[in-house]
């Protein structure tokens, strides 16, 4: 976890909605990345939650899908779970959407 000398992460605060917010500089480390924003295209926040092997089969366009399923399960997911964007339970390999705050919407709309 990214924090300072106390602990605390600088980057994430908490917003008006009661929701945590990622720090602008944060979100654009983020969402920068194609894989990460072609994940949360793929997921939606009304829907069940997702087996890993199928949310590496929505976003691996014709990528590698092994590649893809390591990278979601050990760089990907945990940095977007952290970011509070989805719900990822590593030992099961299920994915959930979270609700999208508006940030996370204009950057997955560009």
């Amino acid at each position: 976890m990214i924090g300072n000398r106390d602990g605390q992460n600088p980057t994430r605060t908490a917003g008006a909605s009661g929701q945590t917010d990622v720090a602008p500089e944060e979100r654009c480390r983020l969402l920068g990345d194609s894989l990460r924003r072609r994940t949360l295209r793929a997921l939606d926040p009304d829907e069940r939650p997702v087996a890993l092997s199928e949310l590496r089969d929505r976003v691996a366009d014709g990528s590698d899908s092994d590649t893809v399923a390591v990278r979601l399960h050990h760089v990907h997911l945990p940095k977007l779970d952290e970011a509070g964007l989805v719900s990822y339970d590593p030992e099961r390999n299920v994915v959930e959407a979270r609700p999208r705050p508006d940030w996370a919407d204009r950057y997955l709309e560009r």
